[in-house]
C-alpha cells in the first residue's frame, strides 16, 4: 500500500508539473511582442518565478528555507553558480527572485512548452562537447552580463547522483573574471531526497535549503587566476553544503 500510495502521489505531481509548466510556458510565449520593449526579458523571468513558487506551494509537503538573500543585491549583476544534484534545483533557484539568465543543455530547448518558453526569455543553449557551441554560449553570456543581467550556471555541468558536489569546470570563473563580474555561490541541500537524478518518482519529502554565500569579488584578477577563484569557491560551496546536510541529518 505505501508503495501504491507513493506512485500516486508522485503522478500527482508530474500532473501538476505538466500543468503548469504548460500554463506558464503559453504565457511566456504569448508574452514574447513584448521583448520589443523589454529587451532584457525581465516579464518573461517574472513569469518563470511564478512557475517556480507555483510548483513549491502546490507541493503541501515540500518546503525551502532561503538563507543569505541579503547577499544578493538589488539591480546588481553576477555569476551565479549553484550545485546540482536534482530537477527540484532549477524551481528552487528562482525563489531568490533576482533577474538571470540560465546557461543550460541545448536539449532541454526541444522540449516543447518548456524549450520554447526558454528559448523566449533569452535562455542560452549549451551543446557540451562542441567547441563551436560552447564559444557562441560564452559570449552570449557575456552580452548578457555587459547588460547588467546575471547567469546562471552550474559548474559542476550535470546532476550529481551521489548528492555530493562534483569537480567545478572552469567556464564560469573565466566568465566572471573577463566580464569582471562577481561570483555568487548559491549552495542547494536537500532537494536530492525529492527528486534525484535517473528516478522518475518523488522521494523522501521535507525541507530544503537554499543558501546564497557573500559574493566573491572578480576585480583585480586576471585570466591567470582562474584556478584559484574556482577553487576558491568550490571550497566555500563544499563547506556550506556540509554544514546544510548536518542540518538536514538532524531534523
Amino acid at each position: 500500500m505505501k508503495k501504491i500510495g507513493r506512485f500516486l502521489f508522485s503522478l500527482y505531481l508530474w500532473l501538476v508539473v505538466g500543468f503548469i509548466t504548460t500554463l506558464i510556458s503559453c504565457l511566456i510565449l504569448l508574452s514574447t511582442p513584448l521583448s520589443l520593449l523589454d529587451r532584457k526579458r525581465r516579464f518573461a523571468h517574472r513569469l518563470g518565478t511564478v512557475w517556480g513558487t507555483l510548483l513549491i506551494r502546490l507541493n503541501p509537503f515540500w518546503r525551502i528555507r532561503i538563507l543569505g538573500a541579503e547577499h544578493i543585491g538589488k539591480g546588481k549583476s553576477y555569476v551565479l553558480v549553484a550545485n546540482h544534484a536534482s530537477l527540484a534545483d532549477i524551481v528552487c533557484l528562482f525563489a531568490i527572485r533576482h533577474q538571470f539568465k540560465w546557461l543550460a543543455k541545448k536539449s532541454l530547448f526541444r522540449i516543447p512548452f518548456l524549450g520554447w518558453s526558454m528559448s523566449a526569455m533569452g535562455y542560452i543553449p549549451l551543446e557540451r562537447g562542441k567547441h563551436g557551441s560552447i564559444r557562441d554560449s560564452y559570449h552570449q553570456a557575456l552580452e548578457w552580463l555587459r547588460k547588467n543581467i546575471s547567469i546562471l550556471i552550474f559548474p559542476e555541468g550535470t546532476r550529481s547522483r551521489s548528492g555530493q558536489m562534483g569537480h567545478f569546470k572552469s567556464g564560469a570563473f573565466r566568465l566572471a573574471i573577463e566580464s569582471g563580474r562577481p561570483v555568487l555561490p548559491i549552495v542547494l541541500a536537500g532537494t536530492q531526497q525529492v527528486i534525484s537524478k535517473g528516478r522518475a518518482g518523488f522521494g523522501k519529502l521535507g525541507a530544503a535549503y537554499l543558501s546564497a554565500l557573500p559574493a566573491v569579488e572578480t576585480k583585480g584578477f586576471r585570466e591567470k587566476d582562474e584556478e584559484l577563484l574556482r577553487k576558491k569557491v568550490e571550497k566555500l560551496m563544499a563547506g556550506e553544503l556540509a554544514r546544510l546536510n548536518r542540518i538536514i541529518a538532524r531534523t
